[in-house]
This record gives structure tokens, C-alpha cells and sequence, in this order.
């Protein structure tokens, strides 16, 4: 039985100002089939053909097993915060007008933490729920980001 693809992410426009695709990896065989898939709002992870177990950042070998065979797994970018930390200084010009921002490590759901923007309002917290989306920079790359997953007990009944 083959696996239900997610739905995909949510793709925004960076909010910061200029491009830090300056800041990405270079693109290379390896790499470009998770950013090819995040520009179509695909959050694609390497999964070990061996043990099953997903795997980020991308590796020639699981770091589980030792295997070196691989299928790339899409994820549905829901997750919980592991951690985060929040800059209060810009120490690039393109993330000035983010002031103040968060990074999030994030462990997904079936796979394992990434790190990302917090693209949410107010200040996150370890456990809360996030989903990923990607973020479009000027240039036209794709980056993970993350926001909240509103809380069924925010909801006001009445």
C-alpha cells in the first residue's frame, strides 16, 4: 500500500530585507532534491533503506545503521519546539527588519529536528506545536520555517 503524500506547505516570501541565500549551502547532487522539493512545498527528508529511520542534515550514510542506500521521505512539517533561541541583535543586514526573531530546533513528527525561523507571532516555547512552511527568499530558493499549530483549547466555545 503506498504511502498518502502531505499536504503540501505553505510557501511565504521572506519578511526580512535583501537576500540571504549568501547563507545556504551551495547546491549539489546531494542537496538539491530537499530544496527542489521545498520550492514545491515538499519538506523531503533522506530515509535509511536499511533501518527505515529519517535523517537530517543529509548524510552519504545513516547515522543509525551505517547504511549507505537511501529513499528521500516526505514529511508533513508537523512537529514539537525541542529548543529555540532568540536574537535580539541583527548581525546581518537581512534579518534587521525580523527584530526581534527566534531559531527553532524542532523535532518533526516520524523524523528527526531541523532547524528553522520561528515565522509565528509572540515567543515560542519548548513543546509547543509547530508546522513547517517554506520561505521563498528574493532569489527564489526556498528555506524551512516554522509557525504554530493553533491549539484546540485556544478555541473560545460558546
Amino acid at each position: 500500500m503506498a504511502e498518502t503524500p502531505p499536504d503540501p506547505l505553505e510557501i511565504r516570501e521572506f519578511p526580512g530585507g535583501g537576500d540571504p541565500a549568501a547563507l545556504l549551502p551551495l547546491r549539489t547532487l546531494q542537496n538539491s532534491p530537499f530544496f527542489d522539493a521545498l520550492s514545491g512545498g515538499l519538506l523531503r527528508v533522506q530515509a535509511c533503506e536499511g533501518c527505515g529511520r529519517a535523517r537530517w542534515p543529509i548524510a552519504p550514510v545513516c547515522p543509525h545503521c551505517g547504511g549507505r542506500a537511501f529513499t528521500w521521505r516526505a514529511l508533513s512539517g508537523a512537529g514539537t519546539v525541542h529548543s529555540w533561541v532568540g536574537y535580539r541583535r541583527a548581525y546581518l543586514p537581512e534579518f534587521e527588519p525580523l527584530m526581534p526573531y527566534a531559531v527553532l530546533c524542532v523535532s518533526l513528527d516520524g523524523g528527526p529536528r531541523m532547524f528553522g525561523r520561528y515565522a509565528g507571532s509572540g515567543e515560542p516555547w519548548i513543546g509547543l506545536a509547530v508546522q513547517a512552511i517554506a520561505e521563498r527568499l528574493p532569489g527564489g530558493e526556498c528555506v524551512p520555517a516554522f509557525v504554530a499549530v493553533p491549539s484546540t483549547s485556544d478555541e473560545v466555545v460558546g
